[in-house]
């Protein structure tokens, strides 16, 4: 028989009752537990965003106010009561002869526990960014997961000397501070670009373009001057070998407002069939296991349509090459031996790609052929022709060669390591690393155009673009081993890496491609 209270109702009742008003309580109290986190992260990147914004404001207004004269890294910087303040520190000497500081505190990524202690001096002023923990950490989360630093880079501060249209030279000034907050993607740095000149450009206007896999188009806001800077992407990894590593260019050139360019960003290949966007050469079908394929150029085009259109190739006024794929020709059985023809893929190019790689292709025991006696390496690209598909018997005397490599697209069927794309690609192989393509700056010294006559089938070059309103100026072009190209290689302080929130810079670009273009306003 049921106990009941004084009101008719069980004691089982009672506990089912209150077990259920507490499931809901519980419940009610997980959701505003969750919006509470959601509001107070949303609070930070408004702090963040407000920091990043009143500090720019100030610097901004002092450039536009004085005009920049010179920033180095001497004067106050260097003064004994600083020396051991900052982590980074440049001084702003502005034309009617102030000097102000500009630093960031002496701190290091990986020290996020001093609170206090994150700031970003400018002009006698701390302005210091205080974390705040949220109420409750998040099961598998730690404090110091939640707090802010300031990233310190070689790009601190950068400059460029530019020669003007008019003969004048000029310098560019770049100041870049990045701040990070793990639970956010965004780019809450500060950002400035300016200019010794009279006219100034500052919070310079930066288009990015990642990779999508299709085009994209850029319309000039203004009348000016536009940089424009490109990243190949990088040829497929597969086993122990890896593809060739993208290329760089870029260079200065004059837009109207609403002059349109179309972007095409590489694809980077893959250990699969499918080769990387924009001219990345594939595979033959089910030769995955032993090659990966080509990573896609990057390029700006005057006429859009599909990536390989050959009137939209045409066109290109800036390349930078992707690299060739590797190759890991493996065992698959006794008879096989060990590895045969295994290899890198071949970098990205300046004015030429560089080829693959082929290993373990002597006769000695062990090492060598058993069953096959050839092996295979994919040149780079030219200027003017594709990458050449050369093989080669157990001795490495060659036995044929081919060009496989087209202008912007393989010529040539598939095989197992796929060519990087680039104005022209370079060679697929196989039993070895494919070639990278070649980059290609219209205006820069030693590039080749295309006769706009030309045909796909009937090609013809000369050494200036029939675009005369399209030639770029100040021009820059590194290959994919960090290597700067005018008529021939020359070594250099590496490429720089993409404006997306990473000042550092690369020996050649890794994964897919980008592009950027700045709005100097020169």
């Amino acid at each position: 028989m049921k106990q009941l209270n004084n009101r008719g109702i069980s004691i089982i009742e009672i506990i089912v009752t209150f077990s259920l008003v507490m499931v809901i309580v519980g419940g009610l109290m997980s959701i505003i537990m969750h919006y509470r986190l959601t509001a107070q992260s949303s609070l930070k990147q408004m702090e963040l965003q407000s920091y990043k914004e009143t500090l720019t404001k100030v610097i901004q207004d002092d450039i536009l106010d004085l005009g920049i004269a010179e920033i180095n890294y001497a004067g106050n910087c260097n003064a004994s009561a600083n020396q051991n303040r900052f982590s980074s520190c440049a001084n702003l000497v502005f034309k009617d002869g102030t000097e102000k500081i500009l630093a960031v505190s002496n701190m290091f990524p990986d020290d996020r526990n001093s609170l206090e202690n994150k700031y970003i001096y400018y002009d006698n002023e701390r302005y210091t960014l205080k974390d705040s923990l949220p109420p409750k950490i998040p099961s598998g989360r730690h404090a110091i997961d939640f707090q802010t630093v300031f990233i310190n880079t070689d790009n601190f501060v950068s400059s460029e000397s530019v020669s003007m249209p008019d003969g004048s030279e000029t310098k560019i000034y770049s100041i870049d501070i990045s701040i990070e907050h793990i639970d956010y993607n965004e780019d809450y740095g500060i950002h400035i670009v300016t200019s010794t000149a009279d006219f100034l450009s500052t919070n310079a206007l930066v288009t990015a373009f990642s990779y999508t896999g299709g085009s994209q188009v850029f319309t000039a806001p203004s009348d000016g001057t536009y940089k424009i800077e490109l990243w190949g992407a990088s040829g497929g990894d597969i086993g122990p070998y890896k593809g060739g590593q993208g290329s760089y260019t870029s260079g200065y050139i004059s837009l109207r407002k609403n002059q349109q360019l179309h972007v095409y960003v590489g694809g980077q290949g893959t250990n699969t069939d499918v080769g990387g966007f924009n001219g990345g050469d594939s595979l033959i079908a089910g030769q995955s296991a032993y090659g990966a394929s080509g990573g896609g150029a990057t390029d700006v085009r005057i006429v859009g349509g599909s990536w390989n259109d050959f009137n939209s190739l045409k066109s290109r006024i800036m390349v930078a090459a992707g690299g060739g794929g590797a190759n890991y020709r493996n065992v698959s059985s006794d008879s096989d031996g060990v590895l045969y023809g295994s290899g890198n893929g071949g970098s990205g190019g300046g004015l030429v790609g560089y080829e693959g790689k082929s290993e373990s292709y002597t006769t000695n025991a062990g090492t060598g052929y058993v069953s096959h006696n050839s092996h295979g390496i994919g040149s780079g690209a030219t200027q003017t022709i594709g990458g050449t598909y050369r093989t080669f018997n157990s001795s490495n005397t060659v036995l044929n060669s081919t060009i496989t490599g087209g202008f912007g697209t393989m010529k040539a069927t598939p095989n197992q390591s796929g060519g990087g794309g680039g104005w022209y690609t370079g060679s697929h192989s196989a039993h070895g690393g494919a070639g990278g393509g070649s980059s290609y700056i219209s205006g820069h010294i030693g590039c080749r155009a295309i006769n706009q006559s030309s045909t796909a089938s009937a090609l013809s070059h000369k050494p200036t673009s029939e675009y005369a309103d399209f030639i770029f100026s100040n021009t820059t072009m590194i290959d994919g081993q960090g290597y700067q190209w005018t008529t021939a290689t020359t070594p250099t302080s590496k490429m720089p890496m993409p404006y997306n929130g990473v000042t550092t810079i690369e020996e050649g670009n890794v994964g897919n491609g980008y592009a950027q273009i700045t709005y100097l306003g020169l």
